[in-house]
Order: structure tokens, then sequence, then C-alpha cells
């Protein structure tokens, strides 16, 4: 039997690094916002030009907040607003570390239904 070892892949690699994986970590919170205002667009069929209409704002600003994890830079009241046009109440919530894993798991299950 021939001995199979696993190649780490660059992700796995960097993921190695406490400073990148932190970085990643941070960064993936947004990246998953960033999604789900993109997929409440989606569902609606609207463009940014849409949503821009309806938020009495231009294109752009839209184009910079949800492009390249520009959502990094916008204001809590900009993200509400998204998310009202959009007829979504965004919850802004704080979870202890040692249970984030276990809590961010069953928020997504109850999403998934």
């Amino acid at each position: 039997m021939r001995n199979r070892h696993k190649v780490k892949g660059l992700l796995e690699r960097k993921l190695e690094d406490p400073k990148h994986k932190k970085q990643f970590e941070e960064g993936y919170a947004a990246f998953e916002l960033e999604v789900q205002i993109l997929n409440a667009l989606e569902e609606k069929g609207w463009t940014f030009s849409d949503l821009a209409r309806e938020m009495h704002t231009s294109k752009s600003n839209i184009s910079r907040d949800l492009s390249a994890g520009g959502i990094h830079s916008a204001t809590i009241s900009r993200i509400i607003k998204m998310a009202e046009v959009l007829g979504l109440k965004f919850h802004p919530l704080f979870v202890p570390r040692k249970k984030e894993r276990n809590i961010l798991l069953q928020i997504h299950r109850l999403l998934a239904v």
C-alpha cells in the first residue's frame, strides 16, 4: 500500500501563521456580511443602481461599499440602511470567543431553514 501524503494548500499553510490566521478570521466576518447583502440584492433582482436609488445615494457609494472588501469602511448606519431597504434587519452581535464557533453554527442552521 502506498503512503499518501497530504499536500497543504497555500491557504492552509498561511493559516499556520498566527498573524495571518487572525487577519483571515477578522476579514471573514466582513466577507460574510458582504455576501449576505449581495444575495439579498440578487433575490430582489436589484442592481447597485437600484439599491442606491432606494437609499438616496450614488451608485459609486454602493460600489465602494460592496466591492473588494469595501464593507470594512462602510459605516454601521449605512449597513443598517442597506438592510432596511432590502427588507432585512441588521443585528450586530458580540459573542464570547470560547463559544463563537458553536453560536455561529447554530445561527447558520437557523438561517438555512
